[in-house]
This record gives structure tokens, sequence and C-alpha cells, in this order.
């Protein structure tokens, strides 16, 4: 299929839609790979179009788009995102097949309607495998694509290669974490509704155990706590931290301040009518995480970890903060509030939960900081500290 756009700098399409693509073998325009369009009916294309129209594939290519709505529409304090971040985010969401790129590619070469290429050097796209229907867990690996794509457009502020790279832990954490949900989201009744427990690669299938157990807080002396300095820098930790926001209903189901959703409602829902209603719980959910850490990049203030990720998301929604901070401090057992943290042993478990929720009433109170354990240098695990398969959760 030809595009007889002759403009490297006019979109290929409207932003809120997907477009798939294959290289043509062995072309290249200069540094550019050059691809074909491909049609949904094509079928090398398959299964990716009925997964996009349906199952957490569908909810992660709209997320993609409210993202780029937001880095479009948003005005914070007077200040818009960059021009680059505006065309980035003017572009499809655009997916080829058989280009491996991590996390992302940028630029690729068209073929025009009358010969010749087009180029488009600063193309944002996602490499895919190049035979889709191969893959058993098909669904988290597109979830997990789109979802490193999605993280860095939010962690440049929409800039993607032009600005300073985003924390790996942060970026690598919500991948994770939408590749745990794919697994479980249900599509259909029966066990055939979710990914089989035995689908997929062994590291696909281990995430998805080690986020659901909370396992990546363990592993320090003795198989017990790891420091909270540990923590900060693990995409496990930050990947179980989203995947446990994402699960609460406190969070997820929670309508934000109306102006919130004004770059996302724009032209798109009729008065009177709820942007989160709408959107569902789930993708308001992504529009808040994804929000309120988009407009601490653009304010300056870019998270430099899960904790930071954690307090942009009660800044930008205080009456959600208390619940933010709870989830933060039982997934960690306080480890960055209190050196050491707090005993996982579940024979400790009431008087955890008792500590724990004194803890998160002193921290929301701003009695104590969450990075109290962290200002002389991360203190070693404690000795009493349980193994990963005696933790509380």
């Amino acid at each position: 299929m030809g595009v007889c756009c002759s403009d490297s700098d006019k979109p290929l399409g409207p932003a809120d839609s997907y477009l798939l693509f294959a290289p043509q073998a062995g072309k290249m325009e200069g540094a550019l790979p050059v691809v074909r369009r491909l049609d949904i009916k094509d079928e090398a294309a398959q299964p990716l179009p009925s997964l996009l129209e349906s199952s957490f594939a569908f909810e992660m290519v709209r997320t993609s788009y409210l993202l780029k709505q937001f880095i479009r529409e948003a005005k914070i304090d007077g200040r818009r995102f960059s021009a680059s971040a505006q065309r980035n985010a003017a572009e499809p969401t655009c997916m080829v097949l058989g280009l491996e790129r991590s996390p992302y590619g940028r630029g690729l070469a068209l073929p025009k309607t009358f010969g010749g290429v087009q180029p488009h050097p600063r193309l944002p796209w996602v490499g895919l495998p190049a035979d889709p229907a191969a893959d058993k867990a098909l669904v988290q690996t597109l979830a997990g694509r789109l979802a490193s794509y999605i993280a860095h457009l939010v962690g440049t502020g929409g800039d993607l290669g032009d600005g300073a790279a985003p924390p790996p832990a942060l970026v690598q954490g919500y991948r994770i974490a939408m590749e745990v949900i794919a697994r479980e989201w249900r599509i259909g009744t029966g066990p055939a509704g979710v990914v089989q427990t035995d689908e997929g690669t062994s590291a696909q299938r281990e995430i998805f155990a080690n986020v659901r157990e909370n396992r990546y807080v363990l592993g320090g002396e003795g198989g017990g706590l790891r420091s909270g300095a540990d923590l900060l820098v693990d995409p496990g930790v930050a990947a179980t931290l989203i995947y446990r926001m994402a699960q609460s209903r406190a969070l997820a189901g929670r309508v934000a301040p109306e102006a919130f959703y004004a770059p996302f409602a724009s032209n798109r829902f009729p008065p009177g009518v709820s942007p989160a209603a709408v959107l569902g719980t789930f993708r308001n959910f992504q529009a808040k995480l994804l929000g309120a850490w988009a407009t601490a990049v653009l304010a300056g203030h870019a998270p430099r970890d899960v904790l930071d990720l954690i307090e942009s998301y009660g800044a930008a929604f205080p009456a959600e903060r208390s619940e933010a901070v709870r989830i933060f401090l039982v997934t960690t057992f306080g480890a960055t509030v209190k050196a050491g943290g707090i005993s996982t042993k579940p024979q400790d478990s009431t008087r955890a939960l008792a500590e724990l929720t004194g803890m998160t009433a002193e921290v929301v109170a701003g009695r104590r900081s969450l990075r109290d354990a962290l200002a002389g240098g991360a203190a070693a695990a404690g000795p009493d500290h349980a193994s990963s398969h005696e933790q509380v959760q």
C-alpha cells in the first residue's frame, strides 16, 4: 500500500489510531528501514488486529492514545509540552512486525504512491515479533512492548530521545506491571479466558509470579528484606507497587478532580458526562498515574524512582495520597522509613500490620518521611526477616 504523504513532518494518520508495518527485506533508506503498511486482514498480521480490539492489548493501545492526547492538550501552570513532544504525540501508534528494537524504534521510510520512498526519521514505533501467531503469550508480549514505549514517552515528557533518559527502574517497572496484568486480564469464561500458566517464556512466567507474591522486596541477607536503597532501584519492586495501585479500588476507581480530565475530555465527551465513567476503572487509573508522572516531568521534577512517583501521584491527587502511601509501605515493609524495615514473618503479621498502620499515619501527617531510613545510607536488612515463601502479603 503506498503512502501519498510527501511531508515527513505530517502525521501518518490520526493520533488515536494504530498502524501495522512489515519491513521490506533488505531495503534501507540510509539508516532507516523501508517498510510496507499491513492491512488488518493481512495474514502476516494475525492475530494482532483482534487483540488490539479486545483483550488487555486494547487497553494498552488506548492508554497510548490517552497519554498522547494529554501531551498535546495539557497546559499546566501556563506551560505546555515541547513542540517535539507534541509532534511525537500527534503520530499514530505505529508497530513494525519483524523489527526488534528495545525499548522502541525511531525512524522509518515508507514507499510513496508514485515511486521512491518518504523518510520519517523521527517517527517512533514499537517492534513486534515477525510471527505473532507463534507467540502463545502474545498479549503479554504486546502489552510489554507498548508499555515500554508509553513509559519512555511519559518519562521524557514526550521528547523521547531528545531529552534525558527516564530512570530504568521506573520504565521497566511499568512494563513489568502491565505484563502481569496482561496475563491475568480475563476476556472469556473458564481457563481459556486468561493466559495459561505454562504459556510464554520462563522470564514472562517468572515476573508474573514474583510480582503477584511480592518476592522482589526480598533477597537480602538470609533471604530477608532488602535495604530501602536497593528496593528503590529494582524494577520488580516498582512493578509490584504499580500493580498493587492498579488493583486498588480506592485509587483506580476514584474520580479525580474535574479539572484533571480537561485534556482528555477536549472535544470528546458531551457536557455533563464524566470522563472517568467513560474511561472505566483501569484506564482511569492509567490516566491518573501517567498524568501525574508527565506533570512532574513538565514541572522539572521528573521522578527519580518509584518513591518519587508515589509522591507525585499523591501531590496530584491529595485525596488519594494516604492510600498510595499505605500501599508503598505495606509492599516494602517500611524499609525506606525504618532501618531494617518491619518483620515479614507470618507469626508477626498482627504486630507488623499495626506498625505499618501507625507508620502510614505518621508519614501522611508529615511527622516522618518516606526516606527516613535513607538519609544516612541504607541500613542492612534485619537478621530476623523470613524467606520469600514466608512473607506477609
